[in-house]
């Protein structure tokens, strides 16, 4: 693998960072209201206009969008993002906090989606016509259609309001307890929610990979010459893994949206809920941090997704594909 590959693909995500950025930023003082509203707490309707200006003026927010948006990247660049407008505290600091815990619902959701989807679409696959194939297809219909708030709700109803098993919201429990089993507890009914929302969708586009893999010629040829059933189906998993990582890639950012909602939901301390929340009281500084970060885990993911396409696909490798 190359560096200048590497390399491509890092400026690549370092300019969709910066485009987004620019447009969010943008989008947001787009919309009705001022962005100074965090900044007047809850003074808002006893402030004088000169006072608003006053607030407006030291914050630099009576300069042009495109003045207020040099200077925020400016500074990002520095690695400073400012201060909350509502909490008063670092932008840093306050991501540093929520960070660990979008990690851990987005890795662990991830984990089992690709190993359910990898085990489903492989076995269902590899026999065409039969119950599971056409269970499959019938399960990722469904789960891929059912809204992630809609189920959310079904789960805190089912497991925490009549069976009482699981707790609702929340990372840690009130009482204080913490530790890793109370940690596992509250994550489960989050996580449960996207894979059981996603697992499907994968399983079925690796599903019809696999089935297509089977009916090439290299397969009928390989059957023919008596290749064992165990390197067929290694080469078959090879070759229909590729179009799948690619698929994953893709759907990334949508999973990631989709986080940002059972987050929400279940009140979990992490990127998600602080973006709602940031939304709800205009807290921009906190916003474009979030916005940020959020991208660039989402870049990261891709980063790694190609790097693992690059490895298996040896079209990539010679530059067939324009990699």
């Amino acid at each position: 693998m190359t560096v200048k590959w590497i390399g491509k693909r890092m400026m690549l995500g370092i300019l969709v960072l910066l485009i987004v950025s620019f447009l969010s930023f943008f989008i947001m003082n787009a919309g009705p209201g001022s962005s100074a509203t965090a900044y007047y707490g809850g003074n808002a309707q006893t402030l004088t206009a000169s006072e608003k200006e006053r607030i407006s003026k030291e914050f630099g927010l009576d300069r042009p969008l495109i003045m207020q948006y040099g200077s925020w990247l400016k500074e990002t660049l520095k690695g400073n993002l400012g201060m909350s407008a509502k909490e008063g505290r670092p932008v840093t600091s306050i991501l540093g906090e929520r960070l660990p815990n979008t990690l851990l619902l987005f890795g662990v959701s991830m984990f089992f989606i690709i190993l359910g989807s990898v085990w489903l679409g492989m076995a269902a696959g590899m026999k065409p016509g039969s119950l599971l194939d056409r269970g499959l297809s019938t399960f990722s219909i469904a789960s891929s259609s059912i809204p992630p708030f809609w189920l959310g709700i079904l789960f805190i109803y089912l497991f925490s309001v009549m069976l009482g098993i699981l707790p609702s919201s929340g990372t840690r429990s009130l009482s204080g307890e913490g530790g890793f089993v109370d940690k596992l507890r509250h994550l489960i009914m989050p996580a449960s929610v996207v894979v059981l929302t996603h697992v499907g969708l994968y399983a079925r586009f690796l599903q019809e990979s696999v089935k297509s893999e089977i009916g090439s010629y290299y397969v009928m040829a390989a059957k023919a010459n008596g290749v064992e059933e165990r390197e067929i189906r290694r080469g078959v998993l090879r070759n229909a893994f590729i179009p799948y990582l690619n698929y994953l890639g893709m759907t990334v950012p949508s999973f990631f949206g989709g986080s940002v909602i059972v987050e929400a939901l279940f009140a979990w301390s992490g990127l998600g809920q602080l973006l709602v929340k940031s939304v709800m009281v205009k807290d921009y500084p906190l916003l474009m941090g979030g916005i940020m970060l959020t991208g660039l885990i989402v870049i990261v993911t891709l980063l790694i997704i190609d790097v693992l396409m690059y490895m298996l696909d040896p079209k990539l490798r010679r530059g067939e594909l324009g990699g």
